[in-house]
């Protein structure tokens, strides 16, 4: 989202983060029992490993972020998407981001092509861009773990290179689909089928909300899970 270094929208409050995003009755509440992801609205996930390995992407939407990190991710330096101030952290936690997109000292930076291993999880970033999002600026993330490929789209459109990703066997793919600062539904439904993503998660559905059922709904993919911001998932192959 278009939405320079500053924040145009509200910024969300801790006081309605935690009601948002408490553990569904029988859910995944500690390490061994299965990795799983939580969406929290806009562009925010959380995923915990079959170990316990902790990630938060693109942390501002409300939700519980008292977890503490291992990893944090931002694909870009727009104020919805780079809120790390919000999370909860380890000792060693790592914050890994475009250069410029967080201004938190330490982090570290990775860029289109790039890779960094995190405990249990390997990471790649891949391109992202569109005319709100400039590619030098903007990244997706794709994430290996417990035998998952997990895909986070970031802000962007379709990229001619989306073609040639079925190579990663990706399982889930988290896409946008706005269609105002970022594309529509049916260009994201491309997306998830030049992929061949086993399973697609509809993120950033709204212009300037937290989530659009209507557009979530709208993208087609063989299996859509359609998550309600402080609704959960059990990730499998």
């Amino acid at each position: 989202m278009n939405l320079g270094k500053g924040l145009s929208l509200p910024l969300v409050s801790l006081g309605l983060a935690v009601a948002s995003a408490q553990p569904a009755a029988g859910s995944p509440a500690q390490a061994g029992a299965g990795p799983e992801l939580g969406y929290f609205g806009r562009a925010t996930v959380k995923v915990r490993t079959a170990e316990g390995f902790v990630i938060y992407i693109d942390p501002y939407a409300p939700g519980d972020y008292s977890e503490p990190a291992d990893l944090i991710l931002v694909t870009h330096g727009h104020g919805d998407h780079n809120e790390v101030r919000l999370i909860a952290r380890k000792p060693g936690t790592v914050i890994l981001a475009p250069e410029g997109a967080v201004s938190e000292r330490g982090a570290r930076t990775i860029s289109e092509g790039g890779t960094f291993d995190a405990g249990p999880v390997k990471v790649r970033a891949l391109p992202a861009e569109n005319r709100n999002h400039s590619r030098n600026e903007c990244v997706g993330y794709l994430l290996s773990f417990d035998g998952i490929v997990l895909y986070h789209s970031g802000d962007t459109n379709w990229l001619p290179e989306m073609e040639t990703w079925s190579r990663y066997h990706i399982d889930w793919a988290l896409l946008c689909c706005d269609g105002f600062y970022n594309m529509p539904p049916a260009e994201a439904s491309r997306c998830a089928a030049a992929m061949k993503a086993a399973h697609v998660i509809p993120i950033h559905s709204s212009k300037s909300g937290l989530f659009d059922e209507k557009n979530a709904r709208a993208v087609t993919a063989p299996s859509l899970v359609v998550l309600r911001p402080g609704e959960k998932t059990p990730l499998k192959p």
